[in-house]
C-alpha cells in the first residue's frame, strides 16, 4: 500500500468520501443546537416528582448517557442509571423518569425496554430522530427531542448529551449548565480549527498521535469524568480506523488488569496506551495513572495522553472526545480505509434479523 501524507490535502477526497472529517467539525455546532432544543422542552410538572432516572442507549447514544451521569454524578438530587439490555430493571415504576435515546429510533433493546416502562406507567421521554420511539411517541402523547439528523450516528453525540443535562435541570435536579456549555463551543470550536486536516503534522497532536498508534491495538484509560470518553475513543477506533481496541476504568483496572501486563513482555510491539485526563481527576488517580504508566512502560508499552481543555468538567470532557475523534479518523486514513461504513455492525444486524 503507498504510504499516506496526512499533510496533503488532495488524498482527503479518496479516503475520505463522506467526509466525516467535515461533519466532526460540525460537533460545535451540533452540540449548539442539541442544547438549545432541549432547552425549549416542555416537560409535564408531575416529572419534578420523579425519585430516579434510567437511561436507555446503546452505542453512542450510550456513551453520551454514561458522560451525561458522570458530569452530574455529584451534584444530582437522585440517581441515574444507564440501563442497555432487552429487560428492564425490577425497580422501574411509576416515580422513575425513562429516558429512551437512540438516533434512529428503532434500537431494538432500547424499544424493548421503552415498551416495558410503558406499561409499568413510568415517566417517559424520547431522544430520537424517528423510528418506532417516535411512533410510540406520537400515539401516547409522549414529551421528546424529535431532532433531525442524516449522518452516521455515532458523528451525533451532542444529542446523547446535553439534552439529558437541560432536561435533569429543567426538573429542579441539577444547576442550569448554559454557562458550561457556552465555555464548550468556544472550546470545541478552537479545537476543530486547530485539529482540522489543513494544519500540519508538525502542529497538530491528532495527526501526530495518530502516526504513533499506526498498527497497534490501543488501550484507552479514563476514571471518573474521563472515563466515558476513554470509551468513547476505544468505539471510534472499532469503527471509524477499524481496529482493535478497549477502555479500562482506574481505579478498577488496577486491581485486575495491571497482573495481564507482566507476560508477554514482547506485547510492546503491538499494543499502545492512551491516558484520558483532566483537572478534576483527584490527587489520588493521578497517581494511580502515573504508576499504572509506569508498569506500562515495563511491558515495553508505550503510553500517550489527551488532555482536557477548559474549566468545566463538561467542557474539558467533551474537549477529550473531540479529540480522540479526530485521532480515529487520522488513524483511519493512515491505514487506508474508509471510516464512513461499519459493514460489521451491518452484518451483526442482518443476521440477527434472520435468526
Amino acid at each position: 500500500m503507498d504510504i499516506i501524507n496526512l499533510d496533503d490535502l488532495n488524498m482527503y477526497e479518496k479516503l475520505d468520501p463522506h467526509h466525516m472529517l467535515d461533519e466532526l467539525k460540525r460537533m460545535p455546532l451540533l452540540c449548539k443546537q442539541s442544547w438549545e432544543t432541549a432547552e425549549a422542552l416542555s416537560l409535564p410538572e408531575d416529572y419534578r416528582t420523579i425519585k430516579q432516572v434510567v437511561i436507555l442507549g446503546m452505542g453512542t447514544s450510550g456513551v453520551g448517557a454514561q458522560l451525561a451521569e458522570r458530569i452530574v454524578r455529584d451534584e444530582c438530587k437522585i440517581p441515574i442509571y444507564l440501563h442497555q439490555d432487552y429487560l428492564l430493571p425490577a425497580y422501574v415504576s411509576a416515580d422513575t423518569l425513562v429516558i429512551a435515546s437512540s438516533s434512529s429510533g428503532s434500537t431494538e433493546e432500547v424499544v424493548s425496554c421503552f415498551n416495558q416502562a410503558l406499561n409499568r406507567h413510568a415517566k417517559l421521554l424520547v431522544l430520537t430522530t424517528g423510528g418506532q420511539l417516535k411512533e410510540m411517541a406520537t400515539a401516547h402523547n409522549i414529551p421528546g427531542l424529535i431532532y433531525d439528523y442524516t449522518y452516521r450516528p455515532s458523528t451525533a453525540i451532542a444529542y446523547g448529551v446535553l439534552p439529558i443535562l437541560s432536561i435533569l435541570h429543567q426538573l429542579g435536579f441539577i444547576p442550569n449548565k448554559s454557562a458550561e456549555v457556552s465555555e464548550s463551543l468556544i472550546v470545541l470550536s478552537q479545537i476543530a480549527e486547530r485539529l482540522s486536516e489543513k494544519h500540519q503534522t508538525t502542529n497538530n497532536s491528532a495527526k501526530q498521535l495518530a502516526g504513533k498508534l499506526e498498527g497497534r491495538a490501543v488501550m484507552a484509560f479514563g476514571s471518573g469524568v474521563t472515563f466515558p470518553a476513554a470509551r468513547r475513543f476505544k468505539t471510534q477506533l472499532n469503527e471509524n480506523a477499524k481496529c482493535f481496541s478497549f477502555a479500562e476504568e482506574i481505579p478498577e483496572m488496577n486491581h485486575n488488569s495491571v497482573v495481564g501486563y507482566e507476560l508477554p513482555r514482547s506485547s510492546g510491539r503491538y499494543w499502545a496506551a492512551v491516558m484520558f485526563k483532566t483537572t478534576y481527576l483527584s490527587k489520588r488517580i493521578h497517581q494511580r495513572m502515573r504508576i499504572t504508566t509506569d508498569m506500562l512502560h515495563l511491558a515495553k508499552i508505550p503510553v500517550f495522553s489527551i488532555d482536557g481543555y477548559g474549566f468545566s468538567p463538561l467542557c474539558q470532557t467533551l474537549s477529550l472526545i473531540l479529540q480522540g475523534d479526530f485521532v480515529s479518523l487520522y488513524l483511519a486514513f493512515l491505514t487506508g480505509v474508509d471510516p464512513y461504513p461499519i459493514d460489521a455492525v451491518d452484518y451483526f444486524k442482518r443476521k440477527l434479523a434472520e435468526s
